[in-house]
């Protein structure tokens, strides 16, 4: 599933891609469940940002000062691709098209798990983005510590949105596996209280991520086409054969240091 540095990079690619394109409509694929989506204006431009896990798509009219957004998120594997028109992904479900330009910004979606909604900001369920609202991120958690959220294991914590926006599966991995002497199945209450340095690298984890070009998942990779070994240097701990696994609450599969196996440490 796409994470944060997944998210602006995507962010930035839309911002780029779309710079000098004139959209003149809208068209989603009957195949996907998602809401049907009515073309705003006669001619748009796209911008795009994002916050954790999720992408803020605004439309602004040519002809005026008017404009719509749309939340964007983005499921297991929701990417964007700019292509020709009439040479779209075969998964493209969501597709934004410039008859003037002859160009398509497809949403692609293989699993069907992305979905968009119209909105203007972005949603107030989840919290501060880490790495841009990084005081914001900290007050939040600090100020919600006591709640029930974090008598969780910090390993199952950290995948809740509300606090952590923005940080998945290899992001937990690989910010709890710079800690070694944090045990990653104790309380997030008590982890948090004594090792702040979770805070840091819950900032600077994504942000080496996203300049490593993010991760080249199963069905996410990089829109710019950046060189991946970067970023499987990067990755010290998700994915690799000789750390050890578990099954979180959700069924999601947690990597970390097998020195944590023993009991007694638990």
């Amino acid at each position: 599933m796409p994470e944060l540095a997944e998210l602006r990079l995507t962010s930035d690619y839309i911002n780029e891609a779309s710079d000098q394109v004139q959209y003149t409509n809208i068209e989603k694929n009957p195949v996907h469940k998602g809401k049907d989506v009515d073309t705003p204006f006669e001619f748009f431009k796209i911008t795009s940002k994002s916050r954790g896990k999720e992408l803020l798509l605004t439309m602004h009219n040519l002809k005026n000062n008017d404009k719509k957004s749309m939340l964007m998120l983005m499921g297991m594997s929701g990417h964007f691709k700019l292509t020709r028109k009439g040479e779209e992904p075969k998964h493209a479900h969501l597709k934004f098209i410039s008859e003037e330009d002859g160009l398509t910004l497809s949403f692609v979606d293989v699993r069907r798990f992305g979905r968009w909604m119209d909105n203007e900001s972005f949603s107030e369920n989840r919290g501060p983005d880490p790495t841009t609202e990084y005081e914001d991120f900290k007050d939040n958690i600090c100020k919600n510590i006591n709640k029930a959220a974090f008598n969780y294991p910090i390993y199952e914590a950290l995948m809740n949105q509300k606090y952590f926006n923005g940080i998945g599966n290899y992001l937990r991995a690989e910010i709890l596996y710079r800690l070694p002497e944090l045990n990653p199945f104790m309380s997030a209450r008590e982890a948090l209280n004594i090792e702040p340095k979770i805070f840091n690298l819950c900032r600077d984890i994504p942000r080496q991520a996203y300049i490593k070009g993010g991760g080249q998942l199963k069905d996410w990779e990089n829109p710019f086409k950046t060189e991946s070994s970067q970023f499987e240097k990067f990755m010290k701990c998700y994915g690799n054969p000789n750390m050890s696994r578990v099954k979180d609450k959700n069924g999601r599969m947690f990597w970390y240091d097998p020195k944590w196996n023993n009991k007694e440490e638990r």
